[in-house]
């Protein structure tokens, strides 16, 4: 693949309206947590977090933070995996093949972040909430992990549109995960890293950027951007 995709979370943007979560669970069929034991367990691939600058009146402030794989180039996920369920493809999305895992949860143990959920019980989808499922997605299987993919099922569909369509170079078709859609105030911008010339080249390359808790050494494809330096000096660091 020529692309490489990548996604830039501006912090000073979100208003933690939570859309983005939302919008990600219903579009991965990620099943409505309806007690506190659910929440405990619960399939989360975006998370909206909440952090403070811990000061008192008036200096205090607050911002909202989504946290989602980071899609590493060097993914400590996919190395600690013994079955190769984690798999970083050609266009830089980590993902995962659901029928290979076992459940052993090493990488829910590798990941820095705490990106990767795991399916405790067999999802349960109640009421009129079963015909809205999406089929192109599939469903969370008990005794797996699960995890962001940057909606790749929406980029496998356009590329079948767009070769139905006579188009051969698939290189050329573009897409947009759920969380960006539904983003009513522009927090994500989601492209292509090999493209010099795109957005998110461009935010990547701002002043403002950094990678979460970037001593890692993972090379993250998500960046975040703030000119708040106290949510910089919060989140460079932030484990989950």
């Amino acid at each position: 693949m020529k692309k490489r995709w990548g996604m830039a979370i501006n912090l000073d943007k979100c208003t933690g309206c939570g859309q983005c979560s939302i919008s990600c669970a219903q579009e991965n069929n990620l099943p409505i947590s309806r007690n506190e034991l659910d929440m405990a367990r619960r399939v989360n691939f975006l998370e909206l977090v909440h952090i403070t600058n811990e000061a008192p009146y008036p200096e205090a402030r607050t911002a909202f933070v989504p946290k989602m794989c980071l899609h590493c180039s060097a993914a400590p996920c996919a190395s600690a995996c013994p079955v190769r369920a984690i798999d970083i493809s050609d266009d830089g999305i980590v993902g995962h093949v659901r029928e290979r895992c076992t459940g052993c949860r090493y990488c829910m143990a590798a990941c820095p972040y705490g990106a990767i959920s795991f399916n405790w019980e067999k999802p349960k989808y109640d009421g009129t909430f079963k015909n809205l499922l999406n089929p192109q997605a599939g469903l969370p299987s008990k005794g797996t992990i699960a995890k962001c993919s940057f909606c790749y099922h929406i980029w496998r569909r356009e590329r079948q549109l767009a070769v139905a369509a006579g188009n051969a170079d698939i290189n050329n078709v573009t897409y947009t995960p759920a969380c960006v859609s539904a983003c009513p105030t522009g927090v994500f911008v989601f492209g292509d890293l090999n493209d010099p010339d795109s957005e998110l080249s461009r935010l990547v390359k701002d002043e403002r950027a950094f990678n979460l808790a970037d001593k890692s050494e993972t090379e993250p494809n998500v960046w975040y951007l703030s000119a708040a330096e106290w949510i910089r000096d919060i989140m460079k660091f932030q484990r989950k």
